[in-house]
């Protein structure tokens, strides 16, 4: 679907297809005629829920991108989980999931963690702290027999702080850490530290243990079409409760219309990432009501910080005053807000007084283009230049990629600046700059929303130690004096006193402008008005023990 309020909608509103041939044909045959496995089919209890992209390996440790993660979610619990049952503004708070309990020494920096009893994972395995131990093994120990390099590179965001781990008895695990971290519990709700079972990870060679997920989740996977779908089946045996419904499907619909005609049809019944053009026919035509749960999260382009032009800190603020970022807002109807800088809104660190102090009471990158000419001048920069970007063109979040792509396009032509876009599936677009960019590749458009709400996502994002393979610095940022402050705030266990050099930490990548900084996705959800036990708390996932289809 592509929308444009500068030259108009590319495709009939929605509710006009409801009424062309074929498209309800379409609808119906969706979630019933269109798999290989027919055994797939609806109750009135069950709950569907479309994914805006492709359903990768659900191995919760190799994964990144929300739809994997939302369906690990599921599947698999980490020690920490947050508080998704009540809405708020900012990060939600920490509750025990695996982990009752824990405690931290005096010097921070060993964490103790009493497990939770009684806990077993969906093949019948029992869970206990050797269980735990074994999963960090699998990201840290290279001389175990379960060790997996692809994992364990993925997982360096928070392996690289701890020195060992200790099982003391069945039901405690010690986490002894190779410098202070007052954040770490935040950081283990991640869900791509969920805790697999062991005998999975013994049975499968390592690429193979993704497309058998076994957790001790809600949910466990009874059928799965490998990219396409899966259905779930509750855990009448859940340590939180059995889960409210008795299954769930996600279907990969990746066409925003047709996973809109689906809504329409009553074969979907939610939509975790909704498309503006979504919200606005199904609210309209009263099918879905919409929640806006406005989750910290990033949308922006990354540039490579080591090739001509990308690698001049004055030319990438050109770029972000080159852009208007209030015209992507009115394209998307206001589903987005402008993002001048990397921390967003939500997150723990996040204050619009600290935004203010640091850019001397004005936003730091306003829709300026004659200050972007005098930048690029001073640069040395000749123009006209050529950038070369990857982007996706559908995907979670991404529905109006390429229109968004198109406003950007022409803001940075106006200031001799052109673009050539390579658009692919969201999918391939994260495997293709997972090693990090090529000497021939200026970035890409991409966005972040899971772990966007702690403080350390600005670690994840722009330390000089987490370059692939190592992380997800993809665009090689480094700032020596951005990874002290790192290192001091990780450290500080005087909460305020982290944030604020947190904060001073942002305000210093804003001004080396390593993204251009796009918008802050309010992420809308569209639910059926027969589904409920969904909060809008402020987080890219849901509740999956009390989402129902009444």
């Amino acid at each position: 679907m592509r929308l444009s309020h500068r030259s108009g909608s590319a495709h009939p509103p929605i509710r006009r297809l409801r009424s062309a041939v074929g498209c309800a044909v379409v609808a119906a045959v969706l979630l019933t005629g269109c798999s290989t496995n027919p055994g797939f089919g609806r109750d009135p209890e069950t709950v569907v829920i479309g994914a805006e992209g492709e359903i990768p390996a659900l191995d919760p440790h190799r994964l990144s991108g929300t739809v994997g993660l939302r369906l690990v979610d599921a599947l698999f619990d980490p020690l920490v989980r947050e508080d998704l049952g009540r809405t708020t503004e900012q990060a939600p708070a920490l509750r025990p999931a695996l982990a009752e309990s824990w405690k931290t020494s005096p010097d921070a920096l060993t964490y103790t963690f009493a497990l939770r009893e009684g806990v077993t994972f969906a093949d019948g395995t029992p869970f206990d702290a050797a269980a735990v131990k074994v999963n960090f093994d699998r990201i840290m120990d290279e001389k175990s027999a379960v060790y997996d390099a692809t994992a364990g590179g993925n997982m360096k965001f928070l392996t690289r702080w701890i020195e060992r781990v200790t099982v003391p008895d069945a039901h405690t695990v010690s986490l002894t850490l190779t410098r202070p971290y007052a954040g770490l519990p935040r950081l283990l709700t991640d869900r791509r530290m969920s805790i697999v079972s062991p005998k999975a990870l013994r049975d499968h060679r390592p690429d193979d243990i993704g497309l058998h997920p076994v957790g001790t989740g809600p949910f466990a996977q009874r059928h799965a079409d490998h990219g396409k779908r899966i259905k779930m089946e509750r855990n009448t045996e859940y340590w939180g409760g059995a889960p409210a419904a008795p299954s769930i499907i996600v279907e990969s619909v990746t066409d925003p219309t047709t996973l809109a005609i689906a809504a329409q049809t009553g074969e979907v019944d939610a939509i975790l990432s909704a498309g503006a053009q979504q919200v606005e026919q199904l609210t309209h035509d009263d099918i879905m009501s919409v929640q806006y749960p406005e989750p910290a999260n990033q949308y922006f382009l990354r540039l490579n910080t080591r090739i001509a032009p990308t690698n001049d800190t004055v030319f990438r603020q050109a770029l972000n005053y080159a852009v208007d970022r209030k015209a992507i807002a009115t394209l998307t109807g206001g589903q987005v807000t402008p993002s001048t800088g990397p921390l967003p809104r939500g997150n723990e660190a996040y204050s619009a007084a600290a935004v203010q102090r640091t850019s001397g009471g004005n936003a730091p990158y306003s829709h300026d283009p004659e200050r972007a000419r005098q930048l690029i001048r001073e640069s040395g920069v000749k123009t006209p230049v050529r950038l070369k970007l990857l982007a996706p063109d559908s995907g979670p979040g991404f529905s109006q990629a390429t229109e968004i792509m198109s406003l950007v396009q022409q803001d940075l032509k106006a200031v001799g600046v052109h673009l050539e876009l390579q658009y692919m599936e969201f999918a391939s677009l994260v495997a293709e700059e997972g090693k990090g960019y090529n000497g021939s590749t200026h970035g890409s458009f991409n966005g972040w929303t899971t772990g966007a709400d702690a403080a350390d996502f600005l670690e994840r994002m722009f330390s000089g130690e987490l370059h692939p393979p190592n992380g997800v610095n993809r665009g090689w940022y480094r700032n020596a004096d951005v990874d002290s402050l790192f290192d001091r705030a990780r450290a500080e266990p005087d909460n305020a006193r982290r944030m604020a050099l947190y904060q001073e930490a942002a305000a210093d990548i804003a001004a080396d402008a390593p993204w251009l900084f796009l918008y802050q996705d309010r992420l809308p959800r569209l639910l059926s008005h027969k589904v409920s036990g969904v909060t809008s708390a402020a987080s890219a996932y849901i509740d999956y023990t009390t989402i129902r289809r009444r």
